[in-house]
């Protein structure tokens, strides 16, 4: 049974902001912002960068090499980076002509919602750039750590942080984020409030293991929060790149099994972001065991797209398919989620083919879940608020 996904609706459950005004871009900025590598060189600013070698290998990176490929053929164009570089700018010389650049491509995937991870607040302009409906993730440790800098006492984080969090609620955030795992570690453990007071000076004079006393004590409050207003918790999981974080085993989300199982938690629906790649067989099987972990594969999509196939069979083999998201990590240029949303589409006709025909699924089951990871199940998560 060959399967042809191209019209379904793809909904993007993790994004970040892309440029209004960024016009015009040379093909080095362009490939640039797709590498999530170790910055190897100090620039005459003073900022650390990718060197001139490191920038030398992007156009052989797969993501890039993929969206040259797609492109090229989409727009008939020549099969380089300058080529879709310099298609891009023709199409994108003025906001207004920008603006219409993004829909096209959105239109043309059929990208119908995306989840935004931005720390502006509701409603600010920079966050009026997708061309379809948009839900707001809440950052709430940008909250929490201006607290413990203010804050005398942990009992004064928690009620403040909470009114931040309902205040955030009803103004329109459908979730929260947050980097447990680089900011803390995912080896998780509860630690009473008695503790967290006990440990505050230190962590205000940000000696580590204190920092991540408080962390974890209001993290266990932050989780039942979220299960009492009914919002999920999107943590951060895996590497996204080794800009600056290169200690990735203390990103494996199986690290937080024992802490999470807690009944205390259990009402919270998290979501495990980007797929927590390259642990994504155990993100899979955390999502598979306990009834309220999602599977996010954002950032897997474009970054590992040669690999997508593989990842879309750990997710669908292990954990149920009502539970898996697709995403895009995308950040300032439109033709991530262009292009994320094109290999989706493909990656899982090729899977279902292959399941079909191993009389695994039904053609009338692949159909259906293909739907939910594509779109209905991120839908049915945001549409209630």
């Amino acid at each position: 049974m060959a399967f042809n996904f191209e019209q379904m609706d793809f909904f993007d459950n993790h994004t970040h902001l892309l440029f209004l005004d960024k016009l015009s871009v040379t093909t080095d900025e362009f490939a640039v912002n797709y590498y999530h590598g170790v910055r190897d060189e100090t620039g005459a600013d003073g900022k650390e960068q990718p060197s001139g070698s490191a920038v030398g290998h992007l156009s052989f990176q797969g993501v890039i090499m993929t969206l040259i490929n797609r492109m090229s053929k989409k727009f008939d164009l020549e099969p380089t980076l300058g080529a879709v570089v310099k298609f891009r700018n023709e199409r994108t010389k003025t906001p207004d002509a920008l603006r219409a650049y993004s829909k096209m491509l959105y239109n043309d995937q059929n990208i119908v919602g995306c989840v935004l991870d931005s720390e502006y607040p509701m409603g600010d302009p920079k966050t009026l750039c997708f061309p379809c409906d948009v839900y707001r993730l809440f950052q709430y440790e940008n909250v929490f750590f201006k607290l413990l800098e203010t804050e005398s006492s942990f009992k004064d984080i928690l009620r403040k942080l909470h009114e931040s969090l309902n205040n955030a609620v009803s103004g329109g955030f459908v979730g929260l984020k947050g980097h447990i795992g680089e900011r803390c570690g995912m080896d998780a453990r509860d630690v009473s409030d008695a503790d967290a007071e006990g440990a505050l000076r230190a962590a205000k004079n940000k000696e580590k293991e204190a920092v991540r006393a408080v962390y974890y004590a209001m993290f266990s409050h932050l989780l039942e929060w979220c299960g009492d207003l009914d919002i999920p918790l999107h943590l951060h999981t895996g590497s996204t790149g080794f800009k600056k974080r290169t200690d990735v085993y203390s990103l494996d989300p199986l690290l937080m099994a024992p802490y999470l199982n807690n009944k205390r938690f259990f009402k919270t629906k998290i979501f495990l972001l980007h797929g927590s790649f390259p642990f994504t067989r155990n993100a899979a099987l955390m999502a598979a065991n306990f009834p309220n972990i999602y599977l996010d594969l954002s950032q897997t999509l474009p970054w590992q797209s040669m690999l997508l196939a593989r990842i879309l069979e750990d997710a669908l083999s292990i954990t149920p398919h009502d539970k898996i998201l697709l995403g895009t990590g995308q950040h300032w240029y439109v033709e991530m989620a262009w292009l994320a949303s094109g290999i989706a589409k493909s990656a899982l006709a090729h899977v279902m083919e292959s399941l079909v025909s191993q009389n695994m699924l039904s053609t009338d089951q692949a159909e259906r879940s293909a739907a939910m990871v594509l779109c209905d199940n991120a839908l049915r998560v945001y549409r209630k608020r």
